[in-house]
């Protein structure tokens, strides 16, 4: 017997597609670079590093991403900061997956997708005169390498960008205590505020004064410096291709700025972090507990010649 209730229509069931979704939508950081012209013509080859986190909504129908970029030319020079949200699901009725995007240029567009194996493919949908194609193939050592790639009036794809991505995580569309710290931390270090903030007294930020390996310019960055026995551990929520631990490999030696004093830092090294969570608050082993490593330098007071070591 049919009922009034049978006739009101039900939601999809969460089936084996949205898990094999899953496996490819996981917290990452990454580095890579991206194409000449391909931001336009006569944009430049720049280098980026980024970070994604990945939640669940509606009873895991979807999986909804964020992405921060930060993007820079090749001597190290900041370019451009780059956000996106991603929303992709199952569509049963067409039989494929289908995803929403939206970045901070104003663009919005849907994309159809299909796994096949370990490649996960998504392509615009009509016919539009400039189609992008996203990639991700997971690679056997559990990292995943991201490919953006665009075709013009029908032409030939052609390469936008390419990363590798490496998971922060165990689990795919996690959600980490390190993964929430660092977007609260980036989204505050962009803002100059912040910047005028780091290094003071009493402030959780510190701030590095580093020299571009290429350019010799001066640069500043905000960034979470712990102490150690000897000197700082800095963490490498992004890997050890950011410019700022670059520079500072490269030139052996900064000026970091924590609680509102000043060290000459000298002597860095990437550590694994298991050689500095010992030496952290079990706060700070909570917040960083997923950091894979960190830059270690010994410390002294800048301009104290018998030195002395940070402080708890």
């Amino acid at each position: 017997m049919t009922t009034v209730q049978d006739t009101v229509p039900q939601p999809v069931a969460v089936g084996a597609e949205m898990a094999a979704l899953r496996r490819f939508h996981r917290d990452t950081t990454w580095s890579g670079t991206i194409t000449a012209g391909a931001m336009g013509p006569g944009s430049p080859a720049m280098t980026a590093t980024g970070s994604g986190t990945h939640t669940l909504i509606q009873d895991g129908r979807w999986v909804v991403g964020d992405y921060r970029q930060e993007q820079y030319l090749l001597d190290g020079t900041p370019a451009v900061s780059w956000q996106l949200h991603w929303v992709a699901g199952w569509d049963p009725a067409r039989g494929e997956y289908r995803a929403t995007l939206a970045d901070c240029y104003g663009h919005a567009a849907v994309m159809a997708g299909h796994i096949a194996g370990d490649r996960l493919v998504f392509e615009s949908i009509g016919e539009p005169a400039v189609r992008l194609r996203l990639t991700w193939d997971l690679e056997s050592d559990g990292g995943i390498t991201w490919r953006n790639e665009v075709r013009v009036e029908g032409g030939e794809w052609s390469l936008v960008e390419e990363y590798r991505c490496t998971p922060v995580t165990d689990a795919p569309a996690g959600h980490s205590a390190l993964n929430d710290a660092v977007r609260r931390f980036n989204k505050h270090a962009l803002n100059p505020l912040m910047r005028y903030l780091a290094g003071r007294r009493h402030w959780y930020a510190s701030r590095l004064g580093h020299v571009g390996r290429r350019s010799g310019r001066a640069y500043t960055t905000p960034l979470v410096a712990r102490p150690v026995p000897g000197g700082f551990a800095l963490p490498l929520p992004y890997g050890s291709d950011v410019d700022w631990c670059r520079n500072l490999l490269a030139a052996g030696r900064g000026v970091l700025t924590s609680d509102g004093v000043s060290y000459e830092v000298r002597s860095p090294r990437t550590v694994p972090a298991d050689e500095v969570v010992g030496h952290l608050t079990p706060t700070w082993q909570r917040l960083l507990g997923g950091v894979p490593e960190f830059v270690v330098v010994t410390a002294g007071r800048a301009g104290d010649e018998a030195g002395s070591e940070p402080g708890p």
